[in-house]
């Protein structure tokens, strides 16, 4: 019988909170074999404002995966969104230390922990190091130095770091609904591992995770992260400007927004009104959909020139040659596309998660992107024997344990 390694993915959204569970067997074949959801309304532009809400609702969705999965959810990777993420490139130095002057594992894991040791504030700590290359003796263009002979290894990263606090939320909340966090991964990265191929991270792509409370971004090149960015423009900025707008309840103007989204109303298509119900209780007025459409159009061209506008300033602007691709919920308005591509004038397409195995159909749009991105990098760490490896891993978490003290166990505060 072959044995099965547990894996279990947690995105911590801000409007609700999505698990997977699955299961690796000994020949590396992943299959997803339960998920679960629940909604909450704790959270404030991807930052946590109500802590029983959201807690609630990774209990429920927690349960809810265990039930369909008949697997426990006591540890996962959990996602880390929000303004508060940041990221800047940074490269380090390191002796090399191997036997005739080969480079070691460890001094691959040095060298990157030295990428690490950065000038942020005194409020924020290391969340990831992500490895962007490497050069021996000056020798650059490597990704797999050990073993090269040489006297210096120099490590090249792109560094995200997040306030402490925002950290200690996430992972208190997680901890009360009884599961451990045995990392936090930022979730453009999760994102990116399950939607974007090699070819897209190569030639460059920007990865856009639209989000209900905020908005978050990766951009690749030359296989690498170069930079990342968050916005806090997402689903809710867009439902609370229908129900400006149109004067009626948010609740209405969620139903309203999917309903008609942002596609431009052409020639023959299908026009009139929508009926919502007034403030107030003052009954019920008719709506134009093309109205509604450009609202929705409008707050989408607020968000994509917002990301655009951050690259050019930053002269990356050109860097995605692969172009942009959109994921998580907010992607799944309905023109969207058309209008990312008009700003970026790039070809976008919506990115929903690849290599699924097991229990696909559930799991199979945009908003569970990060969940399944979270659990295929811990599969790929496993395989890499990473797991356990150097602080850039689980730096955050460790500094959290120690920190925190009891407070951080499982179940821990009250």
């Amino acid at each position: 019988m072959n044995e099965l390694v547990t894996l279990v993915g947690i995105d911590v959204g801000s409007s609700g909170v999505s698990v997977i569970v699955a299961v690796e067997d000994d020949q590396g074949r992943l299959t997803v074999q339960g998920c679960g959801q629940a909604a909450h309304d704790g959270a404030r532009k991807g930052v946590i404002s109500d802590l029983e809400q959201v807690s609630s609702a990774v209990r429920r969705a927690a349960e809810e995966a265990e039930a369909m999965s008949s697997l426990p959810v006591e540890i996962a990777v959990v996602g880390i969104g929000g303004t508060p993420i940041m990221g800047m490139r940074s490269t380090a130095s390191v002796p090399i230390t191997g036997r005739a002057h080969t480079v070691t594992e460890e001094d691959r894991r040095r060298a990157l922990t030295a990428c690490g040791r950065v000038a942020i504030p005194d409020d924020y700590r290391v969340l990831d190091i992500i490895p962007s290359g490497f050069a021996v003796d000056g020798q650059g263009g490597l990704q797999r130095p050990v073993g090269m002979p040489g006297s210096r290894l120099d490590a090249f990263a792109y560094v995200l770091y997040t306030h402490i606090t925002h950290a200690e939320t996430v992972i208190t909340a997680v901890n009360r609904a009884a599961v451990e966090v045995s990392s936090l991964v930022y979730e453009p990265v999760a994102a990116a591992e399950a939607v974007l191929s090699d070819d897209e991270r190569e030639l460059g792509c920007l990865l856009l995770d639209v989000g209900y409370g905020s908005s978050e971004w990766i951009l690749f090149a030359d296989g690498a992260a170069v930079a990342s960015g968050a916005t806090p423009v997402g689903g809710r900025v867009f439902t609370s400007d229908v129900a400006v707008m149109v004067k009626t309840t948010t609740t209405a103007a969620e139903r309203v927004k999917r309903e008609v989204g942002a596609a431009e109303v052409r020639p023959g298509a299908q026009g009139g009104g929508v009926e919502v119900p007034a403030l107030g209780d003052e009954g019920h007025h008719l709506v134009e959909r093309a109205w509604v459409a450009q609202i929705l159009r409008d707050r989408a061209r607020d968000l994509f020139v917002r990301v655009h506008r951050t690259l050019a300033d930053e002269g990356l602007e050109k860097v995605p040659r692969a172009g942009v691709v959109l994921t998580g919920g907010g992607s799944r308005l309905e023109g969207i596309e058309e209008i990312a591509q008009e700003i970026f004038g790039l070809r976008v397409r919506t990115g929903a998660p690849r290599a699924l195995a097991g229990l696909v159909e559930p799991v199979s749009g945009p908003e569970w992107s990060v969940a399944w991105g979270l659990v295929l990098q811990e599969h790929r760490k496993r395989r890499e024997g990473t797991v356990m490896g150097p602080e850039n891993q689980q730096g955050i978490v460790g500094w959290l344990r120690r920190a925190l003290g009891e407070f951080f166990e499982i179940g821990g505060g009250s």
